[in-house]
């Protein structure tokens, strides 16, 4: 969990430094860089489609006797 929250710290400084850079050159609103960094560090932290964080292994939930003996250990 200590890795997720660097990573969030670090795409929020990150985006919102790169929205700055954007800010000064096109003179966009300057509040949407926190918004925008604070959105993208939402979405590396919670991770809904799995892309930054891997999953933890699925469990067997079978019963014993369903489970052939070549087949312990193995997910179905």
């Amino acid at each position: 969990m200590q890795k997720r929250a660097i990573a969030a710290v670090l795409w929020f400084v990150a985006v919102w430094f790169a929205y700055e850079v954007i800010w000064s050159v096109t003179g966009l609103p300057r509040a949407i860089g926190p918004a925008l960094g604070a959105a993208v560090a939402a979405l590396v932290t919670l991770d809904p489609t799995g892309w930054f964080w891997s999953r933890a292994p699925r469990r067997d939930t079978r019963p014993a006797a369903s489970i052939a003996p070549g087949q312990v250990g193995q997910a179905s």
